[in-house]
């Protein structure tokens, strides 16, 4: 069915990313600040009334969406002899999971969306929607290797594809999920106590996949619902191309309430983060609710992504709930996906305007087709990393570029410059190395980096500083 965001995109309004993104590797593009936005789709829906075909994936597109999350079922059995899953409704008709998500991933390909595959199930591990206490995998080393076996095949089937950006370990990890809303301290017990080690877990997985992929960016999600309040319990993985994924329903109360317009946000519910009640707004989203997530990608650098978050039903201030989650995500450089996309009534925000006269879709729709240059944490870009236009410019034939870091960039970091031309291809690199607080100064005398001189014209200048990603422009007059 086409909805009239769908015409209203058509008429011109795409989703623009970064001039360089076409020449970006799978992992420099989830280096850029929210680079990534776009939605989840399921593929158990390919086996039930909701049937998702390519008409999804298509009008996705048009949205001006960039990524579609496949939530795949996993493609072998979760229990011995853990064979090659197959689904069957009735015992007439067997389909094989590989053959819905090879549909999926066509559907994708066809759009034109960049697309990653979110692992639910597979040995040991009971899709974490179905789960309730079943799964064997968290203290089963055979089933963590056999899983991480299946990982392999993932990435190793679908891998040549240059829309294929990335492949999430598992879905959710949550042993002993009944420990919901407890404090962090008594999750960890109860993992120390019977054994269960996440990290080491992830290892596993990453060491087999990178048997295969060395480079394929993999997710790694927080534990329990991955809750952004339990993400300590993540640590820093070995590998240097690691996405670190986490999702939002919170407040609990509110994303998925059970009937329209019976709860407010701003308002105050549970908070899983400080065990008390709090006022949920944006402040406390970005200060309390994300604080270890910060922590993480501010101590070393990593990309994040808000891989699922939503309303099941409208509620009084849902636009500005979703928005504000959006924007933080863009304001921390964080790529985002919400849940879900043309799913079941709950969550399908084109269903919510239709039927409850809302416009989550407007709202949803300005932030996907956001172009975000930047990133913010708690200061302006300027009081922690500035780049400062080139002087001369114009220039022949050479020019100075300077850049300053100060100790609000929890300077020394990693500093990179690049010069990059027209159609976004890097000709040049300027610096490369780690710089303390100060100002700093690089010279360009308009050559690549073999040494031979550019023609005139426009071009461009990227600074990456640690979490901070600044790009101007400067004219080359011969």
């Amino acid at each position: 069915m086409r909805h009239k965001y769908h015409m209203m995109f058509l008429a011109g309004i795409i989703l623009l990313p970064s001039l360089f993104s076409q020449q970006l590797s799978k992992f420099e593009k989830w280096q850029q600040p929210s680079y990534f936005k776009g939605f989840c789709i399921s593929d158990w829906n390919n086996l039930t009334d909701t049937y998702v075909a390519q008409q999804e994936f298509t009008d996705l597109k048009i949205t001006g969406a960039n990524l579609v999350i496949i939530q795949s079922g996993g493609i072998n059995a979760v229990t011995a002899p853990y064979a090659t899953n197959i689904w069957d409704a009735d015992g007439s008709d067997i389909i094989y999971w590989q053959d819905v998500l090879d549909d999926m991933v066509t559907y994708a390909r066809n759009a034109g969306l960049q697309y990653m595959i979110a692992v639910r199930s597979g040995p040991g591990r009971i899709d974490v929607a179905e789960d309730e206490g079943g799964s064997t995998i968290w203290t089963n080393q055979q089933e963590q290797r056999l899983y991480g076996q299946m990982l392999k095949n993932i990435a190793k089937r679908y891998l040549p594809d240059d829309l294929f950006v990335g492949l999430d370990l598992t879905v959710e990890p949550n042993p002993h999920g009944e420990l919901a809303g407890e404090p962090v301290a008594s999750l960890a017990a109860a993992l120390a106590a019977d054994g269960t080690d996440m990290n080491a877990i992830y290892s596993i997985w990453i060491d087999s996949v990178r048997t295969v992929a060395p480079n394929l960016p993999l997710m790694v999600q927080g534990i329990h619902w991955s809750n952004p309040a339990y993400f300590s319990l993540v640590k820093k993985q070995a590998d240097d191309k690691i996405v670190y994924k986490t999702h939002c329903y919170n407040p609990f109360d509110y994303s998925h309430a059970e009937n329209a317009f019976a709860e407010s946000y701003p308002a105050t519910f549970w908070s899983d983060a400080t065990q008390n009640m709090e006022f949920f707004n944006k402040t406390f989203f970005e200060t309390i609710v994300f604080s270890e997530i910060r922590k993480i990608q501010t101590k070393y650098d990593v990309p994040v992504l808000i891989g699922e978050f939503g309303i099941s039903y409208p509620q009084n201030g849902g636009e500005n709930y979703l928005s504000d989650l959006m924007s933080i995500a863009e304001e921390n450089g964080w790529h985002f996906s919400l849940w879900n996309w043309n799913n079941t009534p709950d969550f399908n925000y084109a269903y919510l305007d239709q039927t409850y006269g809302t416009d989550y879709m407007d709202s949803i729709l300005v932030h996907i087709n956001k172009k975000t240059t930047g990133v913010k944490l708690s200061r302006t870009i300027g009081e922690d990393c500035t780049l400062y236009q080139n002087y001369p410019n114009p220039f022949n034939p050479e020019t100075t570029i300077r850049f300053h870091l100060s100790a609000a960039a929890k300077a020394p970091v990693r500093a990179q410059i690049y010069v990059l031309d027209m159609r976004g291809r890097m000709v040049c690199t300027l610096l490369d190395e780690r710089k303390a607080v100060g100002t700093h100064t690089v010279f360009w005398d308009g050559k690549n980096d073999k040494g031979q001189i550019l023609p005139s014209g426009l071009y461009f200048y990227q600074l990456k500083a640690g979490i901070y990603m600044h790009i101007k422009k400067m004219l080359l007059l011969r």
